[in-house]
């Protein structure tokens, strides 16, 4: 009689064997179509902001073609389940992606954002939602705006950044690392993304302001 630690055993193994045998997230290469870079390329010029988009299903496939593959066995394997779903970062010509590999928890409740600490001069002016992602627009008379946007990880969503930034630097905001994009020109919006793999979220702030004024309003974003 295969008793039930035996059938663990075998599971465990058979997983390693899996994943062993299978790429790493980051090495799962794709290639965006010359259609759709110059796609976003537009929408960068017109929207001055982060792109949120919504791949569709096919178009998500790619990333998911490892995930199910081991997704059965994973499920034996918490440590192994959380290293093998994770937000990634890839660079094109025309922009740089996040997007996350592997399915969302879906237990995960929606919680909601915004920035307790902003510039003087500077007001909330409106929030949009799409989905699983959310978008807070802060002006001020001058029309000046800070972007702050935030979606939540699953295997379809994608936030974009433009690729025509002068220098991309890696910092530190407390325990989390973040992606800061010096703009090429001074009227144009600096960039911070990071990611919060505890809270399965990607965030971002574009804004004309210094990275140090940037930096004091991530570390003042509070749920509501």
């Amino acid at each position: 009689m295969i008793s039930e630690e035996m059938l663990k055993k075998a599971a465990a193994e058979a997983d390693q064997a899996i994943r062993n045998s299978l790429p790493a997230p980051a090495d799962c290469k794709h290639e965006f179509s010359p259609s759709f870079q110059r796609k976003m390329r537009r929408i960068f010029r017109k929207a001055n902001h982060p792109v949120i988009y919504q791949l569709p299903k096919y178009a998500a496939c790619f990333v998911l073609v490892v995930a199910l593959a081991g997704g059965t066995w994973l499920t034996v394997d918490v440590e192994a389940r959380a290293a093998f779903f994770a937000w990634v970062r890839e660079q094109y010509e025309a922009f740089v992606e996040y997007r996350f590999i592997g399915e969302a928890p879906q237990e995960s409740e929606i919680v909601d954002y915004e920035l307790t600490w902003l510039p003087e001069g500077f007001s909330f002016q409106k929030e949009q939602s799409l989905g699983n992602s959310t978008y807070l627009t802060y002006t001020d008379n001058s029309g000046q705006r800070i972007i702050f946007s935030y979606l939540q990880g699953n295997d379809s969503t994608s936030l974009f950044m433009a690729a025509d930034y002068t220098e991309v630097q890696s910092i530190q905001i407390g325990s989390i690392k973040a992606d800061f994009y010096q703009a090429s020109q001074e009227t144009s919006p600096n960039g911070l993304v990071w990611v919060s793999e505890k809270e399965n979220l990607c965030f971002c702030i574009t804004a004309p302001l210094s990275k140090d004024t940037i930096i004091k309003l991530a570390e003042g974003i509070q749920k509501k």
